[in-house]
C-alpha cells in the first residue's frame, strides 16, 4: 500500500536535448495533476480501506489508464488500494474539499425594504 498523500512519479533530464526536456516536464505536469485528484479523492471518502482503478481516474482526467498508472507507480496494475489512518487524514488535510466562508454568498443583514 503506498504511503499518504501519494507523491508523484517524478523523472528527470539534465541533458541538452530540448524535446526531451519538454516530453519529460509535460510527463510531470501529468504526474502532479494525477496525484492532485487520487489525493483530493482519498481525502473526501471517509471510509478506511479505499480503493481506486486507473481506467475510472484516466476517464475523469481524460487520460488514458497508461498515464495514469505511471504517475502514481512504476508498477502498472487495474489500480491502488489505500487504508486510510487518522495519521494519513491529517496529512492529507490540505486537500480536503471543504466549503470556505469566502466560497458562500453573501447575504445582506440590516437592509429591509424601505
Amino acid at each position: 500500500m503506498p504511503n499518504l498523500p501519494i507523491r508523484p512519479n517524478l523523472k528527470y533530464y539534465c541533458g541538452l536535448k530540448e524535446k526531451l526536456y519538454r516530453k519529460i516536464n509535460q510527463r510531470n505536469r501529468v504526474a502532479y495533476r494525477v496525484t492532485d485528484y487520487v489525493n483530493k479523492l482519498i481525502a473526501d471518502n471517509p471510509a478506511e480501506a479505499q480503493e481506486y482503478f486507473f481506467d475510472k481516474i484516466a476517464a475523469d482526467l481524460t487520460l488514458t489508464p497508461n498515464d495514469v498508472c505511471a504517475a502514481i507507480t512504476d508498477e502498472c496494475h487495474e489500480g491502488i488500494t489505500v487504508r486510510v489512518t487518522n495519521e494519513d487524514r491529517r496529512a492529507l488535510a490540505f486537500y480536503k474539499v471543504q466549503t470556505r466562508e469566502a466560497d458562500q454568498p453573501q447575504v445582506l443583514r440590516g437592509l429591509g425594504s424601505r
